[in-house]
């Protein structure tokens, strides 16, 4: 049918209520001086709301049948106090849990972000950033109004009804009971309704997240959707995301307000069951005409946190679904964990060496097979070979940014997972391909607003990598401005300052992960004078497809299908004539032909 519903969101564990309630209840305890605060404020409010019909019915019993013009005015007048006394409280008691949610909602977010951050790439690659986007930000902002106002309100509702029912009861139990004997239909209907939506709600939150995804990664990629022309074809699948939305939203929205229109019967039938006893008892005389026009207000009072309680009931149902969302991160625990090591333990002598490693993104789909190497302190090991062979795949390993599954990776003899990833990743100096800078200043960049890396290091390090000659023409140099992912600068420039932030730590070992692979010929040279001075005396992983970058590697590491297929030296491996040699020939194909007849190279 048009309101079939498919659970599309992966990766979120399906929760009882009464667990997803467990989670939310010990939110409250660091600020439980607002929740007292706003409870007392809640029991104020309610109390003025229960005096008003007693008034009314106190003028109409009392004051107007003995004429009592005086006795009417000061009742009139405490009806007014009552009323401007609980507008005044009501007011506070707003202000109290806007400052409780917010600041449950901050405190939230900054744990969710946190945890976010110390996640595996494993994680990253589950979640877009559209959908990161959605639970950090749209789904904690669900939960400020069930903090700041639907929680402590659920509570007023229910003791307001509580004492309707108990003055009801005590001023004419004949009529109450009759009126009672709607209550359990209207919650039993309500219940139903609610436990029939949470489908839908939790449906909508899941399409809200792939409409932002979308959202958010076609405009990271506009560049490219213009250059290609594919703005009708993204407007397009704009519009089948929106309308799997709209698939869900519609049929939710149409139920929820049927409901809601039926449930007003309630009150009406309520109202006529009063006039129908109360009229005949006002006749008999058992019944005061005051007391009946209390019961009259108070079923429409009581009505009110009815359906307020059945709201409310229905937001928080909604808002456990964003709970449901925010936990499923929350509890989900990194692949990579800290060692129980110190890291006083963690020295790097001798080696770093894979010990027969196996590895796997998904299942047993082995990306590296029994791969066992070693890299001695002072050597340059270059990962060379086709694409998917699983040269990153040993660059991800080294970082840990994910553990093997068999084997282990070891510094002088011990495994790196027995030490702080902290501690182990400051021996190493990352340069990637993609370079990522952050939006601020040059040197925040160069030492990752780390501030007490100081100045005169980042110029050294800039300067060995040759970067000092792209900071010094910027505006500010040092201290000037970088645009998002550092747009204002080419690929190159991008690149050397990726080298300076590199070394800024000074580490040990460095990685090179294709790091010359978009660079122009000119900045190439840059860059290449500046590894030979660099690299000196420093342990380095270069991963590369050029082969002209790695010629004079100490041992050249060509990895095929998982396996180290091929190892040793340029001359060694040429001498082999196996897949090196032909990946080597294919490069530089004119490369024999430019040869002497010394058979020197041109």
């Amino acid at each position: 049918m048009w309101w079939h519903l498919d659970e599309t969101e992966e990766y979120v564990r399906r929760q009882s209520v009464r667990e997803l309630i467990g989670k939310v209840i010990p939110l409250f305890r660091p600020h439980a001086r607002y929740l007292f605060a706003a409870i007392g404020l809640l029991l104020l409010i309610t109390a003025s709301q229960l005096v008003g019909p007693l008034v009314l019915q106190h003028i109409i019993d009392v004051n107007i049948p003995a004429n009592d013009i005086r006795g009417l005015l000061l009742a009139a007048g405490f009806y007014v106090a009552v009323a401007t006394s609980g507008a005044a409280v009501g007011y506070l008691q707003a202000i109290t849990l806007f400052k409780l949610g917010i600041n449950i909602v901050t405190d939230l977010k900054s744990r969710l972000f946190n945890h976010v951050l110390h996640l595996g790439l494993d994680f990253h690659e589950q979640y877009s950033p559209g959908k990161l986007i959605s639970r950090v930000e749209s789904d904690t902002e669900t939960l400020k109004d069930l903090f700041s106002d639907v929680a402590v309100n659920l509570l007023r509702n229910l003791m307001l009804f509580i004492g309707i029912l108990t003055v009801l009861c005590i001023k004419s139990f004949s009529i109450a009971a009759f009126v009672l004997l709607l209550v359990p239909f209207l919650f039993g209907a309500t219940f139903l309704f609610l436990t029939y939506m949470r489908k839908y709600w939790r449906e909508w939150r899941a399409q809200w997240a792939i409409v932002t995804g979308y959202v958010t990664e076609y405009v990271q990629g506009v560049d490219i959707i213009q250059q290609f022309n594919y703005q009708d074809n993204a407007r397009r699948r704009m519009h089948e995301v929106n309308l799997g939305k709209y698939r869900v939203e519609v049929p939710a929205m149409f139920f929820e307000y049927s409901f809601w229109s039926a449930f007003l019967y309630g009150e009406i039938i309520a109202v006529i069951i009063v006039l129908i006893i109360g009229v005949r008892g006002v006749f008999a005389g058992t019944v005061t005409l005051g007391v009946l026009v209390l019961f009259i207000e108070y079923i429409r009072q009581m009505f009110f946190p009815i359906m307020q309680l059945s709201e409310q009931l229905n937001f928080i149902q909604r808002s456990l679904v964003s709970v449901e969302r925010i936990f499923s991160i929350l509890e989900t625990e990194p692949s990579v964990r800290d060692g129980k090591s110190s890291s006083e333990e963690l020295r790097f002598e001798r080696e770093i060496a894979l010990e027969n490693v196996w590895f796997a993104y998904e299942g047993e789909e082995w990306v590296l097979r029994d791969v066992s190497l070693a890299i001695k302190k002072g050597q340059k090991i270059a990962l060379v070979g086709t694409s998917g062979g699983g040269k990153s795949t040993i660059v991800n390993l080294l970082l840990r940014f994910y553990d093997p599954q068999k084997g282990r990776v070891t510094v002088d003899g011990r495994d790196i997972r027995d030490f702080p990833i902290k501690a182990w990743r400051k021996l190493i100096g990352l340069v990637l391909q993609d370079v990522f800078l952050f939006p601020g200043n040059v040197s925040d960049n160069l030492r990752v607003f780390d501030s007490e890396v100081p100045l005169e290091r980042v110029k050294k390090a800039s300067a060995v990598a040759h970067a000092n000659t792209v900071i010094e023409r910027l505006p500010g140099q040092y201290e000037g401005e970088l645009a998002e992912r550092g747009v204002n600068l080419s690929v190159g420039e991008r690149q050397l300052l990726s080298f300076a932030r590199a070394l800024v730590y000074d580490p040990p070992l460095l990685v090179l992960d294709e790091a010359t692979s978009s660079v122009d010929p000119h900045t190439e040279r840059l860059v290449q004078e500046a590894l030979d001075r660099l690299l000196e005396g420093r342990t380095a992983v270069i991963v590369a497809h050029r082969l002209s970058t790695v010629l004079n590697a100490d041992r050249i590491l060509l990895v095929h299908d998982g396996v180290v297929a091929e190892n040793g030296a340029h001359e060694e491996l040429l001498e082999l004539n196996g897949l090196y040699a032909k990946l080597f020939h294919l490069q530089f194909a004119d490369f024999e032909a430019g040869k002497d007849e010394n058979g020197g190279a041109r």
